[in-house]
């Protein structure tokens, strides 16, 4: 089915190779095209995932059921085709996923969670190419009969953070329905491509009109705030993507959530805030433009559509002459806010300011995402008759090599649901030094610190 507006349409899904029009996703995902080795269509882009089962597991029909959610999927059977200067996606028949499976008996507990781990850091490693069908993989590591780790693996052009949560719940669902031989317990669906129709409608309508003329002046005169780099981009190292990560202590996070209620802003604008402070550190600069990453999904539209949806958000904070604390998350929760009221698809932000990321290219910088989430839950069980669903979880582990990103760094901190919570900075090694990125993460907490200590936020520390 479909929505317009308040009204909603039946839509047929029949299954169709015809060439559709791309996302604006997926066309900001062609400015970074860097061919087929490298990049958003090269065969690291990927997302991992890893899910715990315990109880008697019927690996054949776990085998049928990801092929079930491969058929209810669209985009992982589909391929963006870049070839004669034409740009467009092309839908393909229904395709059995691959399922690896590994035997690895005799091991205690404490060695069955470290393998899970291991598991999941290795496949970081492992190759999945843009033209491979379906953009789905999995591997099952089997413990004994009642125990084991299932790891998925996806492309990223077909898949964002939330659509893994949906891959799981359809699942689980459809493995619960071959067991019991009833039709799987799923919502009804609306198509990938019903989005790229959406986007499109919502482009010529008075909402996206009255974003873009926030947009102008907002970003008038504004440089993408990039970071200076250990190596040029002119050097022409190898391109590898690494992973650091980092723990944080839990009352550091404590007092991130009391500052946030003391400020009436969210602890993303928090953490976002001291974020500020460090790039004006590293650079100098008080007017900053730093992006974060949205879901780039319409709220209650394409709540249960796997696609690429996020969304690269360019939010201007002018801190010269800010007072304290205070006002400093004051200007960030405002230009925020009107960042997210105003959300526009990013290749359309930069039509409206063509020369924002110019300084990104300069040869001695690089860009640098942060995004945060500061009160993450663990995803939920899930339960298919006797067979229970639970999440994976790695420790605060780097890795020299994992998923690609195009260029700079890309700054993650979120809350784990354990004692800690954590952090990880994902950056390109032709561009930084491990050691750099190590002193940077210090640099930031030490900010942090400073910034949650400032006396016009002490009445947060009740």
């Amino acid at each position: 089915m479909r929505r317009v507006g308040h009204h909603v349409e039946e839509w047929e899904t029949a299954e169709q190779t015809d060439l559709l029009p791309l996302s604006f996703n997926q066309e900001l995902l062609c400015a970074f095209d860097s061919g087929d080795t490298s990049g958003p269509f090269g065969p690291r882009y990927h997302i991992i995932i890893g899910r715990r089962l315990r109880g008697p597991l019927d690996v054949p029909t776990l085998h049928a059921a990801l092929s079930d959610v491969v058929r209810r999927h669209e985009p992982l059977r589909t391929n963006v085709i870049r070839a004669g200067g034409q740009r467009h996606q092309r839908v393909y028949p229904p395709c059995r996923p691959r399922l690896d499976v590994r035997e690895r008996p005799g091991l205690s507990t404490d060695e069955r969670d470290r393998c899970a781990a291991d598991l999941l850091d290795e496949l970081e490693t492992e190759l999945m190419g843009a033209d491979e069908l379906p953009h789905l993989r999995a591997v099952l590591l089997r413990f004994d009969d009642r125990d084991a780790v299932l790891a998925l693996m996806t492309h990223h052009l077909s898949t964002d953070g939330w659509s893994m949560g949906l891959i799981v719940r359809d699942l689980v669902a459809c493995y619960a329905a071959r067991r019991n031989g009833t039709p799987a317990d799923l919502p009804p669906l609306t198509p990938y491509r019903r989005f790229v129709a959406w986007e499109r409608e919502r482009a010529r309508s008075p909402e996206a009109a009255r974003a873009r003329e926030y947009w102008k002046p907002v970003l008038a005169g504004a440089r993408y705030s990039a970071l200076p780099t250990d190596h040029p981009r002119s050097e022409n190292l190898p391109h590898v993507t690494a992973d650091y990560r980092f723990d944080l202590e839990q009352a550091l996070l404590e007092d991130v959530k009391r500052a946030a209620r003391a400020a009436r802003c969210s602890s993303f604008m928090v953490l976002f805030a001291a974020y500020y402070l460090f790039v004006q550190q590293l650079t100098g600069e008080s007017d900053l433009v730093v992006s974060t990453h949205t879901l780039g999904r319409p709220p209650g539209l394409f709540d249960d559509t796997v696609g690429s949806f996020f969304n690269f958000l360019p939010v201007r904070v002018n801190l010269t002459g800010y007072r304290d604390g205070r006002e400093l998350l004051h200007r960030v929760r405002t230009a925020c806010i009107g960042a997210y009221q105003h959300e526009l698809p990013a290749v359309e932000i930069f039509q409206l300011a063509p020369d924002l990321m110019a300084s990104a290219m300069a040869d001695q910088l690089a860009p640098v995402t942060f995004q945060a989430f500061p009160a993450a839950a663990a995803p939920r069980d899930r339960v298919a008759g006797d067979l229970t669903f639970s999440a994976v979880f790695r420790p605060a582990s780097s890795l020299p090599v994992t998923s690609d990103i195009p260029d700079g760094a890309l700054w993650s901190i979120w809350f784990e649901p354990t004692e800690n919570g954590g952090g990880s900075v994902t950056y390109c090694t032709n561009r930084f030094d491990p050691k750099t990125v190590l002193r940077m993460t210090e640099e930031y907490q030490d900010i942090l610190r400073r910034l949650l200590a400032d006396p016009s936020l002490r009445s947060a520390r009740g």
